[in-house]
């Protein structure tokens, strides 16, 4: 194993051990056993992520429209809270990492 991967190892044991990993990973397991709620929170992920790749205008506002209304809904319920938040914070750590990867490490990308 070379340098890198040594490190890239290193940094993923250390978000693993994170509180703010195991805090989702809590929370994720808590969520396992309300198989509704986990699936009314899997088809508003899954209507999210699709919104993101969304052209049409029209269907784009009714869509998000619909998502407020439901992050609403069950930002409501607590343990939906609870998830939510974990899961955003995870998600913030692993993109802050990205983002410093991607400003430190120069790469030359032409314009397309």
């Amino acid at each position: 194993m070379n340098e890198i991967e040594k490190c890239v190892e290193e940094l993923i044991h250390l978000i693993k051990t994170s509180t703010i990993y195991q805090e989702y990973r809590f929370q994720e397991d808590r969520l396992l056993e309300n198989p509704d709620l986990r699936e009314r929170i899997d088809q508003y992920r899954s209507t999210n992520f699709g919104l993101q790749g969304q052209a049409d205008k029209d269907s784009l506002l009714e869509i998000s429209d619909r998502l407020v209304k439901e992050s609403r809904e069950l930002r409501k319920d607590p343990q939906a809270n609870a998830y939510l938040d974990s899961e955003l914070a995870i998600c913030k750590l692993i993109q802050s990492i990205c983002n410093r990867l991607s400003e430190e490490v120069e790469i030359r990308i032409p314009n397309v």
